[in-house]
């Protein structure tokens, strides 16, 4: 059953629908009508729901939630289908607060149900290479920088969170940056403007996160209207040490060589399908495996909780204006 049906319901239906072993049981959305349109512009017949408990109590035969309603509601929702016996592909981040993702993992293990978390940009294939070509060439602390720029003409749910753009748009960054980064993250400073003038739901994000090896991130993401400032889904990351000097343009260039260089390199990917086809792709295969909670350990929560661990301290740090220390994800099963 899919479980919210904006904007993004769209993309992960590609991806489910490409899929033989997929057959989606219901739609489910306080906006019927656009849980119908949802319906239809797939061409499912499957019945509309306006709420969980409501598609719970009236049907029958589903095995897997998938929870894509907006972010506030993620811990709600994913705990009720997990208590309800079903196994749970949600969007990011999985929770809020280590405490919500902490209590969510238990939840799936005592009902013995899968949970998987979407963390497409994490393991994009050119940010895999940019790792690569990070991991065999510096050994010392990094200076990251990315920024993120994403024209927005409708909010959607954003409009109602009081840091957009650290809540929703931020999450992508943390997963990204686990993946370059060795070092446990110790400290995180965040601050969010409002950007009226450009319209009442755009922002702009700045967090500075402090690594115990001391390697530096330094993130700048925002929600515009300037369709050609965008940049990449995937940002725009610079990074230095040392010995390495690279920029990947979040689509298929890398750039790299020493600090000293007066030339660098390009590398160029090769094409590969959306990274958050393969994400859908792993768990559907985890799904079908015995136990199907053997999911690959790059969806489970498990993996996540650094992520959620940033996450949690960015929102911390942007509400009380000070720093915020990343809290320790040590004591959470894996």
């Amino acid at each position: 059953m899919i479980i919210g049906c904006g904007a993004i319901a769209g993309r992960w239906l590609r991806g489910l629908a490409a899929d033989p072993r997929v057959e989606v049981a219901a739609f489910i959305d306080t906006d019927t009508r656009a849980a119908s349109a949802l319906a239809q512009r797939f061409g499912s017949t499957a019945p509309v729901f306006s709420c969980l408990p409501q598609a719970l109590t009236e049907l029958s035969g589903a095995e897997v939630a998938v929870n894509l309603t907006p972010i506030e509601h993620h811990t709600t929702i994913t705990g009720t289908a997990l208590r309800a016996g079903l196994h749970v592909l949600t969007e990011k981040p999985v929770a809020l607060t280590l405490a919500q993702a902490h209590t969510l993992v238990e939840t799936a293990r005592m009902n013995g149900r899968m949970l998987a978390v979407m963390q497409n940009r994490g393991h994009d294939p050119g940010l895999a290479a940019l790792r690569g070509r990070l991991h065999a060439s510096s050994h010392g602390p990094l200076l990251v920088r990315a920024e993120t720029m994403v024209t927005l003409h409708r909010p959607g749910f954003r409009a109602h969170l009081p840091h957009p753009v650290t809540a929703d748009l931020a999450p992508h960054a943390f997963d990204q940056i686990r993946q370059l980064v060795k070092a446990p993250p110790i400290r995180v400073r965040c601050t969010e403007t409002p950007l009226r003038f450009l319209g009442g739901h755009c922002a702009l994000s700045t967090v500075d996160v402090e690594f115990a090896d001391g390697s530096v991130f330094t993130y700048r993401g925002g929600y515009t209207t300037a369709r050609p400032l965008r940049t990449s889904a995937n940002g725009r990351w610079h990074v230095e040490g040392a010995d390495l000097a690279a920029s990947w343009d979040g689509d298929t260039t890398i750039i790299h060589g020493s600090p000293s260089d007066t030339e660098h390199h390009a590398m160029h990917l090769p094409d590969t399908p959306p990274a958050y086809r393969q994400c859908l792709s792993g768990m559907i295969d985890a799904l079908h495996h015995t136990p199907p909670n053997a999911v690959h350990p790059a969806h489970t929560v498990a993996d996540s909780l650094e992520s959620t661990a940033l996450l949690e301290a960015a929102l911390t740090s942007a509400v009380t204006g000070t720093p915020a220390p990343v809290p320790s994800t040590h004591q959470v099963p894996r």
